[in-house]
C-alpha cells in the first residue's frame, strides 16, 4: 500500500519559516475535527526550522533544519498510549482528539518534543500533516505547499518504493534509533559534521600571493579519507567528516610534489588550520 513519506533538504532550506506560517494559517483558530483541535496561537509550533552555524569567523556556514512529528512506522507515541493514538494505513500518524483531552502524558512519549500541550484546550497535539486535506484530495500538506525552494517534500509510495528512492538519494532520519520516521533528510551533513579549512601562500621577494590550484589531501595511518583543491583565493574546504573523529594527516602538494605536512585534530568544532605558507 502507498504512504506518505516527508523529505527534507538541508541544502534548500533558508530559514524563511513560510511552513510554520502556513502551519499556523490552516490551524489556529481552526477546529479540523476529528484529526485535531485548533493550535494555540502563541504556544509551540507544530513544525520548526532551527538554525546551525559551523565554523568561526571568517569562514562561517549557516543551515536549517525543518522539523516536525516523524510520524514513525514505529511509533513510541503508539507504543505508550495505544488507546490514543491513530496510525493510519497511508502511514500517518495522529492523536485521537478526544482521548488527547486532558491527557498530558502523552507529551512525554516523543522522543523528539514533537508532541505539544495546548494549555487554552488542555490537550495534547501535534502535525497532522494536514490529513484532512490530503483526505479531500489534496496531494501535499500546506507546509510544503508554501516551501518556495522545495526544502520539503512528500512522496506518496510504497515503503519499498520509498526504501529504494531512500538509498538513492542518500536520505537520512535527523535522528539514530529504531522508531522507522517516515520524515528523512537529505544533505544533513551541512548540520551534523565538521570541515576543516584554511588557506595556501606562497611567498617569494618578501610578498605573499594566495595558491590556486594547489591538492590538498587528508589521510590517516597512510589511508586516503578526502581531498580538495584550493580556489582563486587559496583557500581550501575538506568536509563531511565525522565530529570528534580524531587525528588526521593533512599534506599539501603542489604540481604533483609535496611541500607541507602536518597533523589536524578534528574534535567538536571546525578545524581551522589558518594560512600554511610554501616558500
Amino acid at each position: 500500500m502507498e504512504k506518505m513519506h516527508i523529505i527534507f533538504d538541508a541544502d534548500k532550506c533558508v530559514g524563511c519559516f513560510n511552513c510554520q506560517l502556513a502551519c499556523q494559517d490552516e490551524f489556529i483558530g481552526n477546529d479540523w475535527l476529528p484529526y485535531t483541535e485548533s493550535q494555540e496561537k502563541h504556544g509551540e509550533k507544530w513544525i520548526k526550522t532551527t538554525r546551525h552555524e559551523r565554523g568561526r569567523a571568517p569562514i562561517t556556514e549557516v543551515a536549517f533544519v525543518t522539523e516536525m512529528c516523524r510520524h514513525c512506522q514505529n511509533a513510541p507515541c503508539e507504543k505508550a498510549f495505544p488507546d490514543a493514538v491513530i496510525h493510519r494505513d497511508d502511514g500517518i500518524v495522529l492523536l485521537n482528539a478526544q482521548k488527547a483531552k486532558g491527557n498530558r502524558e502523552i507529551v512525554k512519549a516523543c522522543p523528539y518534543g514533537m508532541i505539544h500541550w495546548n494549555e487554552e484546550r488542555q490537550t495534547a497535539q501535534k502535525c497532522t500533516l494536514c490529513a484532512h486535506l490530503l483526505d479531500e484530495g489534496w496531494n501535499e500538506p500546506r507546509c510544503v505547499q508554501a516551501c518556495p525552494l522545495r526544502a520539503l517534500s512528500v512522496v506518496k509510495c510504497t515503503d519499498e518504493e520509498f526504501a529504494a528512492l531512500t538509498a538513492k538519494q542518500h536520505l537520512k532520519p535527523l535522528e539514530p534509533g529504531s522508531n522507522q520516521p517516515r520524515l528523512l533528510g537529505r544533505n544533513l551533513y551541512k548540520v551534523n559534521t565538521v570541515y576543516i579549512y584554511g588557506a595556501i601562500v606562497t611567498r617569494a621577494d618578501g610578498v605573499e600571493r594566495a595558491m590556486g590550484d594547489a591538492n590538498i589531501v587528508l589521510s590517516r595511518s597512510g589511508e586516503f579519507i578526502t581531498s580538495a583543491i584550493t580556489d582563486f583565493f587559496g583557500e581550501f574546504k575538506l568536509d563531511r567528516l565525522p565530529k570528534n573523529s580524531g587525528e588526521f594527516e593533512l599534506t599539501v602538494s603542489v604540481n604533483g610534489v609535496e611541500k607541507h605536512c602536518q597533523s589536524v585534530f578534528v574534535g567538536e568544532e571546525c578545524p581551522d588550520v589558518g594560512v600554511i605558507c610554501i616558500d
